[in-house]
C-alpha cells in the first residue's frame, strides 16, 4: 500500500490495554534515539482545554463521548495531523485504541506503518497499576475492569488480531526491554 505522506520512513504503532507495557516501549524507543507520541495526549489535551479533571472515569468517558461523536477513528485523524510534515526516522505512536485508528494509520502510511500488540494478563496489569498509582489509574478493582470494558468496546481486541508483532509481557522489566529492543532493531533494519 502506498503512504500518503513521505516525510517519515517508518511509523510504528503500539496497541495495549492499560499497564501492558505500552510505556516501556516509548522508553527503549528513547534509548534508540526514536521519538514517540502518546494517542491519549490528544484527549488530554482537549480535556485540560475545556477545564475538565483528568480522572480514570473522567478520561474514558471523555473519549468514549468524543469517539461516538466524531467516529471511531477521530484520535487517529488527529493524532495523523500532528505528524504530517515530521521529519524522522522512525516515530513511536503509542496507545492504538481499536481497529477504525489501525485502519486509518494503515491507509495513510501504508507499508511504513507496523502494529506492535503488546499483551499483558489482566492480573499483572491490575498489580502495575495499583503500584504506580497514576492520577488517572483505577483505584479499584471494579474500576479497572470498568475501564477495560470500556476500552474493549472501543475495539482494542480487534487491533490486537491485526497486529504485525505481539510482545507478551508476563515477565520483568528487563526482559521486556530486551524483546522490545530486538523488535525495534528488527524494524529498523528492514525499514
Amino acid at each position: 500500500m502506498k503512504a500518503k505522506y513521505k516525510s517519515i520512513m517508518l511509523v510504528i504503532g503500539v496497541a495495549g490495554m492499560r499497564a501492558a507495557g505500552k510505556t516501556t516501549v516509548n522508553e527503549v524507543a528513547k534509548e534508540m534515539g526514536i521519538n514517540s507520541m502518546e494517542m491519549r495526549s490528544i484527549v488530554v489535551d482537549m480535556m485540560k482545554e475545556k477545564g475538565i479533571e483528568i480522572t480514570n472515569r473522567s478520561l474514558r468517558e471523555f473519549a468514549d463521548d468524543f469517539r461516538k461523536k466524531e467516529g471511531y477513528d477521530v484520535v487517529a485523524r488527529k493524532m495523523i495531523e500532528r505528524i504530517n510534515g515530521m521529519k524522522e526516522k522512525a516515530l513511536v505512536v503509542n496507545g492504538i485504541r481499536g481497529y477504525d485508528e489501525l485502519k486509518r494509520f494503515r491507509e495513510v502510511f501504508g507499508d511504513t506503518f507496523v502494529l506492535i500488540g503488546i499483551f499483558a494478563p489482566q492480573n499483572m496489569r491490575f498489580a502495575r497499576v495499583m503500584k504506580r498509582s497514576l492520577p488517572e489509574d483505577p483505584k479499584s478493582w471494579d474500576e479497572f475492569v470498568w475501564a477495560d470494558e470500556k476500552e474493549m468496546s472501543w475495539g482494542v481486541a480487534d487491533s490486537f488480531a491485526f497486529s504485525d508483532y505481539m510482545v507478551i509481557n508476563t515477565g520483568s522489566k528487563e526482559q521486556m526491554k530486551g524483546e522490545v529492543d530486538r523488535l525495534l532493531k528488527n524494524l529498523l533494519r528492514k525499514g
